[in-house]
């Protein structure tokens, strides 16, 4: 933990008003504290240096700071845990892309079986990054662009007599070539539908459309790492926040996409049946993001061993728990692996907030289960 008072340059206005916060608080619990030590201690000089040694832990949770990662950190830990995944998604949707021009060109059951393959293979990708996002994605809006549920096949089908309307987020993007690659629970019926030619070119066009809207985080990743091993610290200032709050996010989403209990339509990815995988890719990416092979947060908490252990705990417990879930995940049966899993999520989710984000002294921001 380090402090801040004559080293510090100038506080700004939001460090003296986050502050005033701090303090702010600690007097109101000064009273508390002087309630429960009248009837606790006793004598004046106990009351004395209980109240001094509370105002003490409070000026220190006023001027801490967030842990400021270094450039070479932030850099090497970039170019090992978000770059990879970056890569692999651009590779997977152009090998969709290519799938859907190829299945188009000869709309038989064997391209249409590769092209789903393809298909799945960049949602899997996709999930990975979504997991742990951050930089350009958040400033694009990715995935609100590639990612939009749950699924709109009215507008999906409204829109293919007319041609993709990039603008038209709820009818483009994986969901919606996952619903013209597997329909409404009719697989089978889609290869004859796909037959249609303005069908498989929208189906094209989405395809496309997704490698774009990827390819537009290119140069965006080259200027984040430019940034974060620039001498000013501004995007380092916010790296270790910014990673957590997203993480937790993604955990969030993992109650609305996988339920503890709904109809099978509510599930994400119920026609692909890609849910459950989907689920790991998120678990897998927090997973080598927080610990990538150069170290991620563990060197930072190199001197607390005990929180790292704590968190490695929570994931395993996550992928466990994850693992029990039945391949027919939206199954009756499945009702009670799924309560675990959340469960377990939840648990992961409180082992970032606190354990993790106390020991960086990070502020992070409130997530939806807050307050259950």
């Amino acid at each position: 933990m380090s402090y801040a008072f004559a080293d510090k340059a100038t506080p700004t206005r939001c460090d003296l008003e986050l502050r005033e916060k701090n303090l702010r608080a600690c007097f109101h619990g000064e009273r508390l504290i002087k309630r429960y030590a009248f009837l606790t201690l006793g004598t004046p000089m106990q009351l004395k240096q209980c109240i001094t040694a509370a105002l003490m832990i409070c000026m220190a949770q006023a001027y801490a700071e967030p842990v400021l990662p270094s450039p070479e950190f932030s850099v090497r830990w970039l170019d090992e845990a978000y770059l990879p995944r970056h890569q692999a998604l651009v590779k997977a949707s152009n090998a969709f892309a290519a799938e859907s021009k190829t299945f188009c060109a000869a709309t038989t059951e064997k391209n249409l079986a590769t092209t789903r393959n393809a298909w799945k293979k960049t949602a899997l990708a996709w999930h990975a990054m979504d997991a742990a996002p951050g930089g350009p994605i958040i400033l694009e809006r990715t995935g609100r662009k590639i990612d939009f549920w749950p699924t709109r096949p009215d507008d999906i089908e409204a829109m293919i007599p007319k041609g993709l309307d990039e603008r038209n987020v709820g009818a483009r993007g994986l969901p919606a070539a996952e619903y013209l690659l597997w329909g409404n629970g009719e697989p089978k019926a889609q290869l004859a539908k796909l037959k249609a030619k303005e069908r498989c070119l929208y189906l094209v066009g989405i395809s496309e459309r997704i490698v774009s809207d990827i390819a537009l985080l290119n140069d965006g990743w080259g200027y984040y790492r430019e940034q974060l091993g620039a001498e000013n610290p501004f995007f380092r200032q916010n790296l270790l926040a910014e990673t957590l709050n997203l993480m937790l996010g993604a955990l969030d989403s993992q109650a609305k996409r996988l339920p503890k209990e709904a109809s099978r339509t509510a599930f994400a990815e119920w026609r692909s049946g890609t849910g459950k995988a989907s689920s790991m890719a998120v678990l897998n990416a927090i997973d080598n993001t927080l610990f990538s092979p150069g170290g991620g947060i563990g060197i930072l908490l190199a001197d607390k061993p005990d929180i790292i252990t704590k968190v490695k705990q929570a994931l395993s417990n996550a992928k466990s728990a994850q693992a029990s879930i039945p391949e027919a995940f939206d199954s009756p049966a499945a009702s009670a692996a799924r309560s675990h899993y959340l469960a377990s999520i939840k648990q992961l989710k409180h082992s970032i907030e606190t354990d993790v984000a106390e020991a960086l002294d990070l502020t992070l921001g409130l997530s939806e289960s807050d307050g259950d």
